[in-house]
């Protein structure tokens, strides 16, 4: 047998005893490996575990993994015994799972035999009981293979393993033999569903539900702002919101898979979705949309009624989001009898978040909050021990300390995005002016860090934000990756886990998809950073910062400056695209070969990839709105040579017509390619989404902004926010002016137009 156990924990008499059969030559090196490979963080079995070694992706990598020198073959002729198991989830997915696969039902007519069932006790490991029910082992040899589940929980994810395993080979599907034994680290592997700009449709978050099965993830964190109908206030529902008895279906479909949503409800700050309706307006804190008077009944009443329909909505969940994130002015309102200063501010951030974990815990609810700004660390102590806490890895070791001397369990949080446009900042780069080692490798490093830090922690929270409105298919990734060291927070190195996730998710044969993400990522932040930073003619200002009320109240718009129209007499003009924008310029004609790279292999992915074709169809939307945004760059650059080339030809006249006609043109192509790449772009988004912020019937969507935050994803009722820096530059009124220096200097100089109609005048 080759292989040991990935787990640091356990010791070099542990590891002699597993291999006392081998003979001494082998051992030895074995043991020399072991020895000397540097220790990297991530388990101690060198670059790759032994399973990726072998040619086999697993992800959360398991505990134990003790192969032998052979694979076999399974094929439709192996026979399934459940062990009065039939009617299980973990059946019904290894059946699906296998058809799926090999493109055929398994027959049962060879000698191969596959059991599932369920023994108490085979994870001996000194952990809770809500560890070990999840627990399971594989055993997999010649004519048998065996999954073994702790408890249904664990029976559930040991079949979840084995599908994993499944490597097509030959019209079958290759396995290694040897047994894998496996058990998570943390209770709560959690990722995060933000309907703050967008509502999924009810199969989109089914399928959802199934992968992160797939993956272990069995918490989810559904922040629903106004996505549900809210009976005891409908006003709230947006046209087309989540109804009672979708959230049941939903709920139950969860349960099913051993997943608790844990409903989030932005409230008392991020409240405009509510307090933009003037029947609230009376809640408004000092006159402001983005948070209520929380010194007024009025707001725990209907923040109570809202936690209440979640709560109806979502039966058999055992948990409860409290979201006390970023609430700035608590205590501002003039309804509050203390005066508003740091020492009452926290107070009453405190009064609010006791009294929010109280009332939950009385229906049933355990309550979670991230303790954070303005909560002065001296309060902590006020907290109840039952409220669960997400932490950063970067807060302080005393922070982290007051948190467990109050008895608080925590979850390791890491934003895998936050306020990066179209694809998360997955990989090491520049962003916004300084070097980051990138999102993933911070999330895979935070588990390890807060433990260092002594915290006390039961699970994650690989938290994904909707405030730049990105596609939930970007952060599988992500999601993916962090939940590997929730499970097993020793597991291998980033670098392997990142692997691990290509072939998992898109199966064995992904060509270069790891090269598509890291292009998609450095399309993302040149579409990010091109843009000039103009104060906005679009927003009023607004009523503060994080830094305090009237602090960073001056909202801006992103936009670019259009080549200069010539002058109508003489075509006299004065370039200044080029000039001001020389390295945007440059860096879109590097990127443009680049795009073509990444479409190329997105193309041929969708042909090759065995699973989630629909994932590469949002991320080649992606690339083709980023090669639209290098293409505009670079044909506005040729404009302006166009228009200087006019300039330069004044006496001749046919000559200046000519090139000022292809400047016109050249804009034309820009708008054509843009109105082509966004009717495909909508069609691929909207099919696992609703339009956004759609009007139905007789029920129209209320649009109002947000009074403090100004979310990129927020300025536009559709998808358009993404296209509202190319709209600001009103290249059709451009167009339209070079148009008429066009006819008119073509009329003064007595020189026919070829190359467009003009528009008739009467049009």
């Amino acid at each position: 047998m080759i292989g040991f156990k990935q787990n640091k924990r356990h010791t070099m008499n542990q590891f002699k005893t597993k291999f006392s059969l081998f003979n001494a030559k082998k051992l030895f090196l074995i043991l020399t490996v072991f020895i000397s490979v540097p220790e990297k963080g991530f388990g101690n079995e060198g670059f790759v575990n032994d399973l990726r070694g072998r040619g086999f992706s697993l992800i959360p990598a398991p505990k134990e993994a003790l192969l032998k020198d052979q694979n076999i073959i399974l094929d439709k002729t192996w026979k399934v015994f459940s062990d009065g198991l039939s009617e299980d989830i973990a059946i019904k997915i290894f059946k699906r799972g296998f058809a799926e696969r090999l493109g055929t039902e398994l027959t049962g007519e060879g000698l191969g035999e596959i059991h599932f069932e369920i023994r108490s006790g085979i994870i001996k490991e000194n952990i809770s009981r809500e560890l070990k029910e999840q627990g399971y082992k594989l055993e997999i040899s010649d004519k048998r293979i065996r999954v073994i589940g702790n408890g249904k929980a664990g029976l559930y994810y040991g079949t979840q393993s084995l599908l994993q395993l499944l490597k097509p080979h030959h019209g079958g599907l290759e396995l290694p033999t040897g047994i894998i034994t496996d058990w998570p680290d943390l209770n709560l592997r959690s990722i995060h569903w933000d309907t703050k700009n967008h509502q999924d449709r009810i199969e989109t978050l089914k399928r959802f539900l199934d992968q992160a099965g797939y993956y272990k993830i069995n918490t989810i964190l559904f922040e629903m702002e106004d996505k549900y109908e809210y009976p005891s206030h409908p006003v709230i529902g947006v046209p087309g919101a989540f109804t009672k008895s979708e959230m049941h279906e939903l709920s139950a479909y969860a349960l099913e898979r051993y997943i608790q949503i844990v409903p989030v409800i932005q409230a008392p700050s991020h409240m405009a979705y509510v307090l933009k309706h003037e029947e609230f307006a009376h809640l408004r804190a000092d006159g402001m949309n983005y948070q209520a008077c929380v010194c007024d009944e009025g707001t725990y009443q209907l923040i109570f009624d809202m936690y209440q329909d979640m709560i109806d909505a979502t039966p058999g969940m055992n948990f409860f989001y409290i979201s006390t994130d970023e609430l700035y002015y608590a205590g501002i309102c003039d309804k509050c009898p203390k005066e508003y200063n740091d020492i009452n501010r926290s107070q009453t951030w405190v009064d609010f978040t006791n009294r929010a974990a109280a009332w939950l815990k009385d229906r049933g609810r355990r309550p979670l909050a991230y303790v954070m700004f303005p909560l002065l660390m001296k309060d902590i102590v006020q907290l109840p021990s039952y409220l669960i806490a997400p932490i950063r890895d970067v807060e302080s070791k005393e922070w982290i300390e007051l948190l467990n001397q109050t008895g608080l369990e925590q979850l390791s949080y890491s934003p895998l995005q936050g306020a990066e446009w179209l694809f998360p900042n997955y990989f090491r780069n520049q962003y916004r002016g300084r070097e980051n080692q990138g999102r993933l490798a911070d999330a895979a490093g935070a588990i390890q860090k807060n433990r260092a830090n002594k915290a006390n922690l039961i699970g994650n929270f690989a938290g994904t934000w909707d405030d730049a409105g990105l596609h939930n298919e970007t952060f599988w990734l992500g999601w993916v990756v962090f939940s590997q060291y929730a499970w097993s927070i020793d597991g291998p190195g980033l670098d392997q886990s990142i692997a691990d996730f290509f072939d998992s998710f898109y199966g064995y044969n992904s060509p270069n998809l790891l090269e598509a993400y890291r292009l998609l990522q450095e399309g993302a932040r040149y579409y990010e950073s091109l843009w000039d930073i103009v104060p906005s003619k679009e927003r009023e200002s607004g009523y503060g910062s994080s830094h305090g009320k009237g602090i960073g109240v001056d909202k801006v718009d992103f936009t670019l400056q259009l080549p200069p129209l010539p002058t109508v007499g003489d075509i006299n003009i004065f370039p200044e695209f080029r000039k001001r924008y020389e390295l945007k310029i440059k860096q879109a004609e590097e990127l443009i070969r680049k795009n073509d790279k990444l479409i190329g292999i997105l193309q041929e992915s969708l042909s090759k990839v065995l699973r989630n074709r629909y994932n590469l169809e949002v991320l080649l939307s992606i690339a083709y709105l980023e090669r639209h945004t290098m293409n505009t760059v670079i044909n506005l650059a040729k404009t302006e040579d166009l228009l200087v080339e006019a300039s330069a030809a004044r006496l001749d006249f046919p000559r200046v017509v000519s090139h000022l006609v292809e400047a016109h043109k050249l804009i034309g192509k820009i708008q054509q390619e843009q109105t082509g790449m966004w009717s495909d772009f909508n069609v691929v988004w909207e099919k696992s989404r609703f339009p956004k912020d759609q009007d139905i019937g007789d029920k129209k969507f209320v649009f109002v902004l947000d009074d403090v935050k100004d979310h990129f994803a927020a300025r536009r009722r559709g998808l358009e926010y993404m296209l509202a820096p190319f709209e600001r530059m009103q290249l059709n009124k451009w167009k339209s002016e070079l148009e008429e220096i066009i006819i008119e200097y073509a009329t003064a100089k007595n020189v026919p137009i070829k190359g467009f109609e003009p528009e008739r005048l009467e049009d």
